[in-house]
């Protein structure tokens, strides 16, 4: 398995993915990850800015060919090691819940939520059939 940096100009080909799963649209800006086996893409993830302090873990997507391999582990692994942010959030559907514990995730308790965090949390519970839950990671605090 090789995991690779997108670069901007490769952004389309993760946003085709995205856009068939009905899951945000990445932008130039977001840090995007793949993960290939034999030259095929088996895998996509993101680092998003929401504010400079704030960043967000999301789109992690491991196409259904590819599952049980261990490959969304590496995608969060390779993003948790190019993270900047000292405070990272994640929303993913309450089952994968125990994953992202695993990466030090944990449930939201007094943390002021960026508007930008909690109106992507909200287009979540408003789009998908199942229940959005949201985490945070303070690493560099």
């Amino acid at each position: 398995m090789i995991i690779s940096i997108l670069d901007s100009e490769d952004c389309f080909r993760a946003n085709e993915i995205y856009s068939a799963i009905n899951f945000k649209l990445s932008s130039e800006h977001d840090f995007i990850v793949s993960a290939t086996i034999d030259g095929k893409l088996a895998g996509l993830g993101r680092l998003v800015n929401v504010d400079g302090t704030n960043g967000e873990l999301g789109g992690i997507y491991v196409l259904p060919e590819f599952r049980g391999k261990k490959i969304a582990e590496e995608i969060v692994r390779r993003l948790r090691s190019e993270n900047t942010f000292p405070v990272l959030w994640c929303i993913p559907f309450e089952p994968l819940e125990k994953f992202y514990r695993k990466f030090g995730f944990r449930e939201v308790k007094n943390e002021i939520i960026p508007p930008a965090i909690q109106e992507k949390l909200d287009w979540c519970e408003g789009r998908y059939p199942d229940k959005a839950i949201l985490l945070v990671l303070k690493e560099n605090i």
